[in-house]
């Protein structure tokens, strides 16, 4: 099951990748240490990839690298899609409405404000939201914020989505609900998805592949071969959890 070096991802496939990193490094500074070091991977359209690994192994640098929000020290860098980012904590602006947190979504958008209001309504309709379109973030309960998050990221219709630790500041109950919503949306719009998870059996219950970041690389690489749904029960995938927490060291 496991295991294909990370220089070796590229060979994987014969379809363009949505995003690739080739032999890129990162770091803040000339006399600082370096975050990430040679990491070479790709991504292939309308699948589901989730980044485990360490505290401080280099994994939400890896998303700031692909969401253009960082520019790599060395090495290259290759995003060709529509590219939207749901933060841990939401990241909503708290002076604002739901409705208009959305609205921000729809900046870079064509229409006219009456257009762009509808198609944040239907956001909202689609995360559940309609009876909250009015209700500032700190009227909104913890998962209700991360959907306002969600529809803000979906308004614009990406063709990438990227999730930094999204589940991880819900509760269980909460955040299990939300993953499922999220995989709902993976499989209904076939928006390619990279996410950081500190939890090994989210990545198995959701994920196509799942890369190990640690040390400030793609350490291992590993493709998840049962369909979905999942079952955190089965003993399949009980197995591959503990398989995938073997390859992580501890932080």
């Amino acid at each position: 099951m496991r295991m294909l070096s990370a220089l070796n991802l590229n060979n994987m496939e014969d379809s363009a990748p949505i995003l690739s990193f080739e032999a890129v490094s990162f770091g803040y500074g000339p006399h600082l240490p370096s975050i990430l070091t040679n990491v070479s991977f790709m991504l292939k359209p309308d699948t589901f990839t989730v980044i485990v690994g360490p505290s401080g192994g280099g994994k939400s640098t890896l998303l700031r690298l692909a969401s253009r929000l960082d520019v790599p020290t060395s090495g290259t860098v290759k995003n060709t899609a529509r590219t939207r980012m749901i933060f841990q904590n939401a990241a909503l602006l708290p002076w604002k409405t739901a409705l208009q947190n959305v609205l921000v979504g729809t900046t870079d958008l064509p229409g006219t404000p009456a257009e762009k209001k509808a198609r944040a309504l239907a956001a909202l309709a689609e995360m559940s939201l309609t009876e909250h379109a009015n209700k500032t973030p700190r009227e909104l309960s913890g998962g209700q914020r991360q959907r306002v998050g969600i529809a803000r990221a979906l308004v614009s219709e990406p063709q990438f989505l990227l999730l930094d630790e999204p589940f991880s500041a819900l509760d269980f109950e909460t955040a299990e609900k939300l993953s499922q919503e999220v995989l709902a949306i993976f499989n209904k719009k076939g928006i390619t998805m990279l996410m950081v998870s500190h939890s090994i059996e989210d990545a198995v219950l959701l994920a196509d592949e799942i890369l190990v970041c640690a040390g400030g690389t793609i350490a291992d690489h590993v493709v998840v071969p049962m369909p979905r749904p999942r079952n955190r029960t089965d003993a399949q995938v009980l197995a591959l959890i503990a398989q995938v927490r073997k390859f992580i060291p501890e932080s």
